[in-house]
């Protein structure tokens, strides 16, 4: 989802700022684009072995459309621009990375989200599920499409990327 494109930050947060915003937008009719309003957050050391700061240069990305779906869950579509800086608060290397998706994020009632998103995007895999799911841990995607499951508490469990992927931690180190 592109909110702040993703992959996690912090599922609560995201799900929250896009219902807030989506919700009076739709439930008065109005189809006008909603801005998602991201944020700044921070990568846990665990990810690349030391912490990364994702700031905003630019955010004009907006909720497309907000699904509520019969078993509960809610779908919501996101799409526009959205460009983050990387910065390895260690040493204070930074890249900045195109992160307009569009992408999909439907979350579920007990908590766990499933995240689909196309063209540039970005996911992180905590440690405790690297082995299984593979390298980088930090994945700058561009051309191609992510696909994932997030945990209750906001970490990747599933994970399949297609396209150009870059090892954001090496850009970074």
């Amino acid at each position: 989802m592109t909110l702040v494109r993703l992959c996690k930050l912090s599922l609560g947060v995201v799900t929250a700022l896009i219902t807030v915003a989506a919700a009076p937008a739709q439930a008065a009719g109005d189809h006008h684009r909603v801005p998602v309003g991201n944020t700044p957050a921070d990568i846990p050391a665990d990810v690349c072995g030391f912490p990364v700061h994702i700031g905003i240069v630019e955010d004009r990305e907006y909720v497309v459309s907000r699904i509520e779906n019969a078993d509960g869950s809610i779908s919501t579509r996101v799409a526009g621009p959205l460009v983050n800086s990387l910065t390895n608060l260690d040493t204070g290397a930074s890249i900045v990375y195109d992160n307009g998706g569009p992408g999909t994020i439907t979350t579920y009632p007990d908590g766990h989200a499933t995240l689909d998103f196309q063209g540039h995007s970005m996911a992180w895999v905590r440690a405790a599920y690297q082995a299984r799911l593979g390298t980088p841990a930090l994945r700058l995607i561009s051309g191609g499409r992510v696909r994932g499951v997030m945990n209750a508490a906001g970490d990747i469990v599933e994970l399949s990327t297609v396209g150009h992927v870059l090892d954001g931690c090496a850009l970074l180190s």
